[in-house]
């Protein structure tokens, strides 16, 4: 329980610190654009208050379900059910996942040197072309058997961005041999 609680405690602190940054936004100048220099910053202030309730929300979830499991294992075992207690704490504590293994320095570099090259191209190509190019690059060092998969996602992922920065935000990217 005394993970849940660091959890409800982290949680509650984001959420304090997105509420002030929220509040400290006000106290930004507006200007007459669509997006103003206020935006950017009320978006993550909105953001850390979400997630910081999630994260609490999420804690106290968890630690209500392992009582109640806990309780029902303790009722079940004083009635004299002899169950295995390995699989009863499996059931209570969830799914518990390994972690992915590191990247090996290889493909650190990999990233690192298209990432170089993106921003290099960024201008002249454009932001669809060499973003779509990028992230299908990316997405196949780690998954090269999944290339269709890789295409869809990084024409969509491109795309989607690209109207939402010059259609929803008035925000125009460059367009390089596109345009």
């Amino acid at each position: 329980m005394r993970i849940l609680r660091g959890d409800v405690i982290t949680g509650a602190v984001i959420t304090i610190v997105g509420l002030v940054y929220y509040i400290a936004t006000f106290s930004i100048r507006e200007t007459s654009d669509i997006v103003t220099p206020r935006t950017f910053p009320a978006i993550v202030g909105v953001a850390l208050i979400v997630l910081g309730l999630f994260l609490a929300g999420q804690a106290l979830y968890k630690g209500r379900k392992a009582a109640e499991a806990g309780d029902r294992d303790g009722a079940a075992a004083s009635a004299g059910d002899a169950s295995d207690d390995s699989s009863s704490a499996g059931t209570a504590a969830g799914v518990v996942l390994d972690a992915p293994e590191d990247p090996p320095s290889k493909k650190v570099v990999i990233q690192f040197a298209l990432f170089f090259v993106y921003l290099a191209i960024l201008i002249p190509v454009g932001f669809l072309l060499s973003t779509a190019a990028f992230l299908m690059a990316l997405t196949s060092i780690y998954a090269p058997a999944k290339w269709i998969r890789n295409l869809t996602f990084s024409v969509l992922f491109a795309v989607i961005i690209y109207v939402a920065f010059v259609y929803g935000l008035a925000v125009y990217l460059p367009v390089g041999i596109l345009g």
